[in-house]
């Protein structure tokens, strides 16, 4: 036996109790990394297993998790995984803040929810990005507004009072002041200032008699 194994020998049997508890240590590591490491998706119900399980970590607040594991079905196309990826990046929670990726995430789920639509537009008034132009950002606006997503009612109708445009205003604050919405609520107040008793008439009659699109 060369002197360097009778040595690194007497080594392991003076220090094997230290050998032992670091090899523990770092076998215990490795198991903690293992769990904590998301699966990677191969089959659909692995990527819609993963999508259910992003959405608890999401709902929990634990966004570095929900974010690792959402984006594999974000990537394959999920639109729940898309807007809640978007979210992230938008908000920097889990990630850091990218409003380009969070831009580019929502927008890929536009065409199925309706939230993401609105954020999209959000953005582009905002002037978070040039991806949109203003008049898409309002057709989109509309038609969220439309659908009765009270956020895009409240926009909409703010949008209206900052252009003058008041009748407009009044309509969606209503609709939006109707569903407890505060700001709305004060900028009724003060398109209201700028209407005849009978034109608001008339528009609480349309208000009134509003249904959201299917």
């Amino acid at each position: 036996m060369s002197n360097r194994l009778y040595y690194l020998k007497v080594f392991l049997l003076q220090h094997r109790a230290a050998v032992a508890a670091g090899m523990l240590a770092l076998a215990l590591t490795a198991a903690v990394w293992y769990v904590r490491t998301p699966k990677i998706p191969v089959t659909e119900q692995d990527f819609s297993d993963a999508l259910r399980e992003g959405e608890a970590l999401f709902s929990a607040k634990r966004y570095e998790e929900a974010f690792d594991t959402l984006l594999y079905p974000a990537r394959r196309g999920y639109p729940k995984a898309e807007y809640l990826v978007a979210e992230m990046y938008y908000n920097g929670w889990g990630t850091n803040r990218d409003a380009k990726l969070a831009f580019e995430n929502y927008t890929r789920a536009a065409d199925f929810l309706i939230e993401a639509k609105y954020k999209t537009a959000r953005m582009a008034f905002r002037g978070e990005t040039k991806a949109l132009p203003k008049g898409r950002a309002t057709a989109l606006l509309t038609e969220t507004a439309y659908h009765g997503w009270i956020p895009a009612q409240r926009d909409l109708g703010i949008y209206s009072l900052l252009s003058n445009d008041w009748e407009q205003a009044y309509f969606w604050l209503t609709l939006a002041a109707e569903n407890g919405d505060e700001k709305a609520q004060k900028g009724l107040e003060k398109a209201r200032e700028h209407l005849s008793e009978y034109q608001r008439t008339l528009l609480d009659a349309e208000a009134k008699d509003f249904s959201a699109r299917k």
